[in-house]
């Protein structure tokens, strides 16, 4: 795409070469686009190119891929971090785009200039030289939890013997052989690194503040993949902030439904889990499932528990000794290493103070149109950094396609004023229907094919792969998989 009439092509800055990074620059090179791409590692991959030991994805591979690029047959179920970064090599490879990657390359400093144009300082990690860069098109890829490693600072912490990591620094099973591990938090890295101290470690403790549900391949006789990834149980679900009224009027007509419906499938988990009732989840199940916690668990770790390997306490840390970690309780738990599986802080300081001002970031996130354009921001947008569902790879896709259809003007540009109301829209339903977390903002989980579908009208895509009866059932009652819905994305606004 030239700028201007000029022959210069539309150069664009890509941060991050995860999933996110490399669909927006497949995405954009196809429309004509100018892509550079820095990425701080040395390969392609993001989080995944540098993870925890024994990282995987917390979704079966047919859902976690684009939907025209499938895995290899012989791919893990549940795929590991290099198998990750091995699919998105090939598809770098197969479109012809790794001219576009610039590896071992961090960017320092971005700022905006007049004209809207962008300025990045970015530094080359092997000759450690700095220089600037000229872009016409910023997109955000990389993420904003992924830099910095929150760690809670516990009274007392300054005294203890043993040592204290967080989950992100775990490179070995070893670190846990023979040591009484206490581990803190209850999210992946938390689940995985309990069965692993567990397994090779003299004890494994997991504190939680709370408890959340989280499902298994099947709960009794239901196949959950089959059940939650479908238009019909996202029906149930709690509306979709860009519903139209008469659904959300019908949809309080149908509450005593959806009551039944999900205490139904509650009452069928807490069958499959087998626990003491003291560690049940507190909070509705359809709740939960739009929270960031939710993940895909294994039955492995629900037999850790029930018989003792994994000790899980629902309480919190209250002070850290030589030797002991004092919970909230007044008990003391013996430890020779605490790993804390405590997530990541919120890192936006490449942006200078005025574009943090625009940005109007809040406690519970960044508010963006569509999870994609930041409306006091031109020629700026963030591709999967600020959108998290369960089937990413597949929400980067379909984001990257909209923002091609933006910028080649294959769909009207939304004017600030629509810009803000929808924003308005989501974040009262939002806040109305998900406990305050640093992520609110950014979090659609299971309404991923609510949002899918939104951005897909937006192109005027027809999002129904059929006409007729068995059309309307394929389209409300068939599993959502990324491949399954490549019929649909491919009628996206074609390439120029």
């Amino acid at each position: 795409m030239a700028v201007g009439g000029a022959k210069r092509a539309f150069r664009v800055a890509v941060i991050g070469a995860g999933t996110a990074g490399v669909a927006t620059t497949r995405v954009l090179s196809e429309h004509g686009f100018d892509c550079v791409v820095f990425e701080k590692n040395s390969k392609v991959g993001g989080l995944w190119s540098d993870n925890y030991y024994g990282a995987s994805v917390q979704v079966p591979k047919h859902m976690y891929q684009y939907a025209d690029e499938d895995h290899l047959e012989d791919a893990s179920k549940f795929l590991r971090m290099d198998e990750v970064c091995d699919y998105l090599e090939r598809i770098v490879d197969k479109h012809e785009i790794r001219k576009c990657f610039r590896f071992n390359t961090l960017v320092t400093e971005m700022k905006q200039l007049e004209g809207g144009i962008w300025r990045l300082t970015v530094k080359d990690l092997k000759t450690d030289v700095s220089n600037d860069e000229t872009f016409d098109y910023l997109v955000m890829c990389n993420g904003t939890f992924s830099s910095k490693p929150h760690r809670p600072n516990f009274a007392g912490q300054e005294k203890f013997e043993g040592k204290i990591i967080h989950s992100s620094e775990w490179k070995s099973p070893d670190e846990f052989a023979g040591k009484k591990t206490v581990i803190v938090g209850m999210g992946k890295s938390a689940v995985d690194a309990s069965m692993v101290a567990s397994e090779v470690g003299e004890s494994a403790v997991q504190l939680v503040r709370s408890m959340h549900w989280f499902t298994t391949s099947h709960v009794g006789f239901l196949p959950m993949h089959a059940v939650k990834y479908t238009r019909l149980f996202q029906m149930m679900l709690p509306p979709f902030y860009s519903s139209s009224s008469m659904y959300k009027n019908l949809h309080k007509l149908a509450a005593p439904v959806r009551w039944l419906y999900f205490r139904t499938i509650e009452a069928l988990m807490l069958t499959n889990y087998r626990l003491p009732r003291n560690l049940w989840p507190k909070s509705r199940l359809e709740v939960d499932v739009l929270h960031p916690s939710l993940f895909d668990g294994p039955a492995k770790y629900l037999a850790d528990v029930r018989n003792g390997r994994i000790n899980l306490k629902m309480t919190a840390v209250n002070e850290i000794k030589e030797k002991t970690v004092v919970l909230s309780t007044g008990e003391e738990v013996e430890a020779d290493l605490i790993v804390l599986a405590t997530g990541w802080d919120k890192t936006i300081g490449l942006f200078n103070d005025e574009v943090l001002n625009r940005l109007e970031v809040e406690e519970d996130g960044i508010w963006l149109y569509k999870n994609i354009l930041p409306p006091g921001i031109d020629r700026m947008a963030f591709i999967g950094s600020n959108a998290f569902t369960a089937i990413n790879p597949m929400t980067h896709m379909v984001q990257a396609k909209w923002l091609a259809a933006l910028l080649t003007n294959a769909m009207p540009r939304p004017s600030r004023k629509e810009m803000e109301q929808d924003i308005w829209d989501m974040k009262q339903s939002r806040r109305a229907i998900t406990p305050m977390n640093a992520m609110r903002a950014s979090c659609i989980q299971l309404h991923m094919q609510s949002y899918h579908d939104d951005l897909l009208k937006d192109m005027n895509v027809n999002i129904r792969k059929r006409s007729g009866l068995m059309g309307w059932i394929e389209h409300y009652f068939y599993r959502i998989t990324p491949a399954g819905e490549n019929e649909v994305v491919k009628r996206c606004p074609p390439t120029a």
